[in-house]
């Protein structure tokens, strides 16, 4: 063979490789990785706890598994005798709200919605909120002293829930393997469909302090908060546990499904709260895209759409509990008024306590964009 000969054989076989290198790298990311992942050290994925089936997973039919699963849901009803009114099977939808998420504007959204039901389409719907903010409340409802709040719990078809998921089985609200009331309505649901908001741990840690800058953290600037809490002495700030708490991977802690268990690894609590997003929450939405969400909310629950046939009432997403206009923590009393962003140094401090919380971000922001595809819904431009 002469040597241009050899040349040319050469570079095909050259060639030749790289096409079969890309190929299989290309199969490989598109049957692995649903977007970004992260690993312990022993290399386990963090896409789904090892003891609840594969790891990997194709793109496309993934994205064709969550078309499914966001497909129309209709509320389901029964005819009640007594009442003479179509009533709301009980335990259908559940939102679980994070503070300074949205999820008050998601409740305002909610809340136009049945009422609109009730109004306009005549049907009965029972209603419950319970937040952990009124901490005695809850406490006492959680620890069954209150048998009101339990009974209003359990025979609500629509539950607003502010507190932590793993509280959730205490109320009887999880999910259940007795599937009976799937054939009949007068029974609980035993799969609730549920939605959560999601907000970047920065812009929602920033818009907590905001919120609550004097009756919880007395005025003392954030990065000073955090000083307290890593020296022990956050009691110099505050008595309360939920105005620390927000501080510090809180959606993280409200999502993981698993008892309260000290023992638990940063990465067994980030795995198991990866989880309850995925395969709990029926949707996620995202504070940052709350067009988009209030979108997907309308487009999987047609009851909660903007307009329904039966009504003329529009219900669109509100923006509610802003930051307050005037905290009290300035001069003589007056507004300290504080930045929409926090500077440099306060948000690494922000960071620094909440890196399981900006990988769950990470990771419902994969989700949502899953959605979208699944469900087709147009990308913003910011995509």
């Amino acid at each position: 063979m002469v040597p241009n000969q050899r040349l040319i054989g050469f570079l095909s076989l050259l060639v030749a490789f790289v096409i079969l290198v890309a190929t299989a790298l290309n199969k490989t990311r598109k049957n692995t990785v649903i977007g970004q992942s992260f690993s312990d050290s022993d290399g386990r994925d963090l896409l789904y706890r090892e003891s609840d089936g594969p790891k990997y997973i194709n793109e496309e039919e993934y994205i064709q598994y969550l078309a499914k699963k966001l497909a129309p849901q209709n509320l389901n009803t029964w005819e009640n005798s007594e009442t003479g009114k179509t009533t709301l099977q009980m335990h259908q939808f559940l939102h679980l709200h994070h503070m300074k998420t949205g999820g008050t504007s998601m409740d305002g959204l909610v809340s136009c919605a049945m009422n609109r039901l009730k109004r306009d389409v005549k049907e009965d719907v029972a209603y419950m909120n319970i937040h952990e903010c009124g901490l005695e409340h809850y406490r006492r409802c959680r620890d069954e002293e209150s048998s009101d709040c339990r009974d209003r719990i359990n025979n609500s078809a629509i539950l607003s829930y502010c507190a932590p998921l793993m509280d959730l089985g205490t109320f009887g609200w999880k999910a259940s393997d007795d599937l009976e009331g799937l054939n009949d309505a007068h029974l609980p649901n035993p799969k609730p469909h549920a939605v959560t908001v999601l907000r970047h741990p920065v812009n929602r840690v920033w818009s907590m302090f905001r919120f609550r800058t004097k009756s919880c953290y007395k005025c003392t600037p954030l990065k000073d908060v955090y000083a307290a809490i890593d020296a022990g002495n956050k009691s110099e700030i505050t008595s309360s546990e939920i105005c620390i708490s927000q501080l510090s991977n809180h959606q993280t802690r409200n999502l993981m499904s698993q008892s309260n268990n000290p023992n638990l690894t940063e990465f067994e609590m980030l795995e198991d709260a990866i989880y309850s997003l995925k395969n709990f929450f029926t949707m996620v939405g995202l504070t940052e895209e709350m067009g988009d969400t209030a979108a997907m909310v309308g487009q999987i629950f047609p009851w909660m759409n903007e307009t329904i046939p039966e009504s003329n009432t529009t219900c669109a997403m509100p923006h509610k509990n802003a930051s307050p206009k005037n905290n009290g923590c300035g001069k003589d009393g007056e507004h300290w008024d504080l930045p929409s962003e926090p500077d440099n140094e306060t948000r690494a401090a922000i960071e620094k306590h909440n890196a399981l919380d900006i990988k769950l971000y990470e990771q419902a922001v994969q989700q949502f964009h899953y959605q979208k595809l699944a469900l087709k819904v147009e990308m913003s431009e910011s995509e």
